[in-house]
């Protein structure tokens, strides 16, 4: 992976590195999650990947605490630094690191600090909000097939299968959802305003009509709907027993999984001891809110999303995924994201972001979906997080070609994995 938002880049670090990250720009400025970076490799990572960037110079302007202009650093007790930047701040750097040498020769003609000054500059540092917190015994879980909630220190099997692990709704993350109902209006928008130009998104006078009939529809459900902030929500476990249609759209996601998916069925599900907080929780909580939501709706128009499967002949395996919902027969994703382009328009890194995600996910997963189902284009349902705005965007499958092109090298470099996985649901 050489570019992703810094949400995707702090998950990154907490798969591959350790759980207890947290990212860091300059001057303990408050990051943007859906910001767009991309990685340089020092000299602790190895050689870049093709397209990868080296960095040789010093990563730090004061060890730990702020990185050197133009970068932003994820960082872990015990291990390497991820070192980020993106073309917005590099440009920004000439500036600050004329900054820096002024702010370095004023520092010269003044006094040292106190170790008074020096232990309150380390209390400061100590009140960083956490970006995880513990979980109490016995944990929450929910069968995946029956929907049944219960409490348990280990995980047990299910309906056959094993459950979802949950966890509760910080007060933080309470206080701002309830004050997020209290203000909002649900609004419909048009997807003309920010969908055009982008990768599946069809010209077609009978899909935009159906997806203008969507939106008014949602939007008189919505604001009609009696609404409360979500009590739990699933906690994030890349473990699977079985390939979907996430693992297929990058290759970094694909290689993980198809590394550990062997090890992965033969062991005992395992609890996870921590959960999110702040922006992330918030994500993962908002995604449970909808559900709950869209589940309360009562329309012959809108529909629960049904599963779907399709065979990927490129890597010899099927794979699965459920779409959100169903309006009038045909299938809808939903996608949260923090803002639109449009409604910060001096944002001008909105519009990259927004981008990027498109390409890199929601045109891809609504590609894969269609292998699955008798419908030539299906429906994307995006929403705000912080204004309630959404759009409803007509998608068709162009995205599969450059996937399908992916598969092949994936199905080369990865042939062991994927026959052992083959073997595996043999014996099934």
């Amino acid at each position: 992976m050489i570019e992703a938002t810094l949400n995707e880049w702090k998950k990154w670090y907490a798969e591959n590195r350790t759980e207890e990250c947290r990212a860091i720009g300059n001057r303990r400025e408050e990051l943007d999650d859906d910001e767009v970076f991309i990685r340089l490799w020092n000299s602790q990572d190895g050689k870049p990947p093709e397209g990868g960037e080296s960095f040789n110079s010093k990563a730090w302007k004061k060890p730990g605490s702020t990185p050197a202009p133009g970068l932003v650093i994820v960082t872990g007790k015990g291990e390497p630094p991820l070192i980020l930047t993106n073309q917005k701040r590099r440009e920004e750097a000439a500036e600050e690191v004329e900054k820096w040498q002024k702010q370095k020769a004023n520092k010269a003609r003044k006094p040292k600090k106190s170790d008074t000054d020096k232990n309150a500059a380390d209390e400061k540092a100590k009140k960083e909000p956490p970006a995880s917190r513990f979980l109490r015994k016995p944990y929450q879980w929910r069968c995946r097939d029956c929907g049944e909630e219960f409490d348990a220190t280990k995980p047990k099997v299910h309906c056959k299968s094993n459950p979802r692990q949950r966890a509760e709704v910080s007060r933080d993350s309470t206080k701002w959802f309830n004050q997020f109902l209290e203000d909002v209006t649900w609004t419909y928008v048009p997807h003309s305003e920010i969908s055009t130009g982008l990768i599946g998104v069809i010209e077609d006078e009978e899909a935009d009509a159906l997806a203008k009939k969507a939106g008014e529809s949602l939007e008189r459900i919505l604001n009609e709907t009696e609404m409360s902030a979500p009590k739990y929500f699933d906690l994030y476990n890349e473990r699977t027993r079985y390939l979907r249609v996430s693992d297929l759209k990058e290759h970094s996601k694909f290689k993980r999984v198809i590394n550990r998916i062997a090890g992965w069925r033969k062991a005992k599900q395992k609890p996870v001891s921590k959960a999110p907080l702040g922006v992330i929780e918030i994500g993962h909580a908002f995604d449970e809110f909808l559900e709950e939501t869209f589940e309360n709706i009562l329309s012959e128009d809108w529909a629960k999303g049904e599963r779907v499967r399709f065979d990927c002949g490129e890597l010899g395996v099927s794979v699965g995924g459920t779409p959100d919902l169903n309006f009038k027969g045909v299938p809808v994703e939903t996608k949260t994201l923090r803002v639109f382009p449009h409604e910060v328009p001096e944002d001008k890194n909105q519009k990259s972001i927004f981008k990027y995600k498109w390409k890199k996910n929601y045109a891809k997963q609504a590609a894969l979906y269609l292998q699955g189902v008798e419908n030539e284009f299906m429906l994307l349902l995006l929403i705000s997080r912080e204004s309630g705005t959404f759009t409803v965007v007509p998608v068709d499958d162009e995205a599969m070609a450059g996937m399908q092109e992916n598969w092949v090298v994936w199905a080369e470099k990865y042939e062991k994995q994927l026959d052992d996985y083959k073997q595996l649901l043999a014996e099934e």
